[in-house]
Order: C-alpha cells, then sequence, then structure tokens
C-alpha cells in the first residue's frame, strides 16, 4: 500500500520502532505512484475533511497542488484519490480517507508531498493570492526500516 499525504504527517503514521525518512525525485515519485494506481494500492490520505463546507480554503490548496503536480511532473492525482466510497450507506455516500488511518508497516508507505507558496502574477487589488511554486515541491518517503535477522 502506498498512503499520499499533502503536507502533513500525523504520529499515527509511524510505528515504534525504526523507520527511514527519504527524499525522492518527482521521477521516481510518479513511478511510485503510478504503479500503485495500477496495482490497486494508491490511497490518498488527508488531515483536512475536503469534502466538508468549512474546508473551501484546504480544497483550494489541494486542488492547487494537484494542479502543478499534474502540468509540471506528469503526475496524476486528483481529490478522487483521497475519497472513500462508504459502500454501507444506502445513498453510497463519501467520505475523506483520514491521515490518521495510514500506519506505516512493512507492507505501507507514506509519500508525504510538500511545497512552498509565491505572491501570484496577478493580484485583485486589496487582495493578496499566492501560488504553489513548482520548483519547491518535495517528495518525502516514510518506510519501516527492515528488520535485522538474528
Amino acid at each position: 500500500m502506498l498512503f499520499v499525504s499533502f503536507w502533513h504527517i500525523g504520529l499515527e503514521n509511524i510505528p515504534e520502532g525504526t523507520f527511514t525518512h527519504r527524499s525522492v525525485s518527482p521521477e521516481q515519485a510518479k513511478q511510485m505512484i503510478d504503479d500503485a494506481r495500477s496495482s490497486g494500492s494508491l490511497r490518498g490520505v488527508s488531515q483536512d475533511d475536503l469534502l466538508a463546507p468549512y474546508n473551501k480554503h484546504e480544497v483550494v490548496n489541494h486542488k492547487a497542488l494537484c494542479r502543478v503536480l499534474s502540468e509540471h511532473y506528469g503526475l496524476a492525482l486528483s481529490i478522487k484519490d483521497f475519497v472513500l466510497k462508504d459502500e454501507l450507506e444506502d445513498d453510497g455516500g463519501y467520505t475523506i480517507h483520514p491521515l490518521q488511518f495510514a500506519e506505516i508497516d512493512d507492507q505501507s508507505r507514506l509519500m508525504v508531498v510538500n511545497c512552498h507558496y509565491e505572491m501570484a502574477s496577478r493580484q485583485k487589488e486589496g487582495a493578496l493570492k499566492f501560488d504553489v511554486s513548482p520548483d519547491s515541491i518535495t517528495f518525502h518517503l516514510f518506510e519501516a526500516a527492515a528488520t535485522p535477522t538474528s
């Protein structure tokens, strides 16, 4: 399983014991995400409830990062990758995969995508607008370390 989170990692994600944290290139990240999608083991996870009406700002930021990942790195992620269809409800409701449920173990890894913002080139009077800086995007991979055998 490959969990993908934008910006956040939680204590719940990291197991007791030894784990590794390393940076991966955009090309490596794309390959990992494409492979996980092909095998059905890709899960986007979010600290924020992106379906809640009070989280409009977070949704805008999330979509902006998805757009930049697609346009600059050919990496296809969308809000659909972070949504889980509730099969138990009659109306087929949806929920976000919570970040807190993504635990790193010998079967699961967590990729955290991070970025910085820059002042948007076009500004409306009286408002400050920021865009994702494409050159600032980083990919961090967290994995459980292999347990040495005796």
